[in-house]
């Protein structure tokens, strides 16, 4: 039996924690989109984070089909153009430049403590899990420690801008705004990683190789696989959907069985190669489109322009590496 009370119930109820408090947070900006009279589409833009907002909530209770439902309905509501900015009651340029002036570097104090105290939580659900005998997931951990440190930076931000709550909510919805759908995709992408795999399509990618690559053809077998890799990554917005489908259809059969190669070295330099497709996609909204928005750019393609040659740079040093790795280790 463990010796802290607090950890006497499922661990996997801190997650549920993490899920409710991002989605009162949702059901906030719901209710003040509701009541922005300014914004033309109110009740759309309120709906359709109210619907985000129940499935955060009530995520762990309502059945998967009831779930996937609200998914839909968020997705007509996007697709019917019911969603648009709304007024945020922004101070003038004027104040922001003196409240800048006036705080310095120390505006970044709450933005670093966000990172720190997550890996703290990380690392102390780790140290709980080797000292303790605690089953606690690291990955959970850290999914706390960024909503403590979300709440602790907050908490520091008010005390530093003497701002109120109101205030604070209000440059959060507008922020949340700015992203609209980006909200959403990184979910439904890394869904979208699990029906690949589960319908092995790995497996169909592995067979087309094997009729064009000889199998002891190593770099070429390496080519494939970081090309793969980097096309499913720029199909599905982020690397770690990408990398079930990949590992299992071809990294694992045409390159580690074979060739005897270090599952963990490959696998890493696998996973990173498809982080350069990450760098081209508009699918990784949230990399690659949100800047842009963010920063009023008129070309909302061009963070990806700029990082295009970057990426292929990336890539290519990728594939000489896990091959050249292969061979010497």
């Amino acid at each position: 039996m463990h010796s802290f009370a607090f950890f006497a119930f499922d661990p996997k109820h801190l997650l549920e924690i993490v899920y409710v408090v991002t989605g009162l947070t949702l059901l906030i900006f719901a209710i003040m989109s509701f009541l922005d009279n300014k914004n033309p589409r109110r009740f759309g833009t309120g709906i359709f984070w109210l619907i985000l907002a129940i499935i955060f909530v009530l995520g762990t209770v309502l059945p998967h089909w009831v779930t996937g439902l609200m998914v839909l309905a968020m997705a007509g509501i996007d697709g019917a153009g019911r969603i648009a900015k709304g007024d945020y009651n922004e101070p003038s340029k004027s104040t922001l430049l003196e409240h800048a002036r006036r705080l310095g570097d120390k505006i970044f104090l709450p933005v670093l403590l966000i990172p720190i105290i997550t890996i703290l939580a990380a690392a102390t659900f780790r140290l709980l899990n080797q000292f303790l005998n605690f089953s606690l997931d690291t990955n959970q951990g850290a999914l706390v420690g960024l909503v403590v440190g979300s709440l602790i930076a907050m908490a520091i931000c008010m005390g530093m801008t003497k701002s109120s709550p109101k205030l604070m909510m209000n440059e959060g919805r507008r922020l949340n705004d700015a992203m609209g759908t980006v909200t959403i995709l990184p979910q439904l992408l890394a869904s979208l990683g699990v029906v690949f795999t589960a319908a092995k399509v790995g497996d169909l990618i592995a067979g087309g190789i094997t009729h064009v690559i000889p199998e002891h053809s190593l770099f070429l077998l390496v080519l494939a696989n970081c090309l793969g890799m980097s096309m499913f990554t720029i199909i599905m917005g982020n690397s770690f959907a990408a990398f079930p489908v990949i590992a299992t259809g071809v990294l694992a059969p045409l390159i580690i069985k074979p060739f005897g190669a270090n599952p963990a070295m490959v696998a890493i330099i696998t996973l990173t190669a498809g982080s350069s497709g990450t760098l081209i996609t508009p699918m990784a909204a949230n990399f690659n489109i949100l800047p842009a928005a963010l920063l009023n750019m008129k070309d909302q393609y061009g963070v990806i322009k700029f990082q295009l040659p970057y990426a292929a740079t990336i890539w290519a040093a990728h594939v000489i590496l896990m091959w050249l790795m292969i061979r010497w280790f």
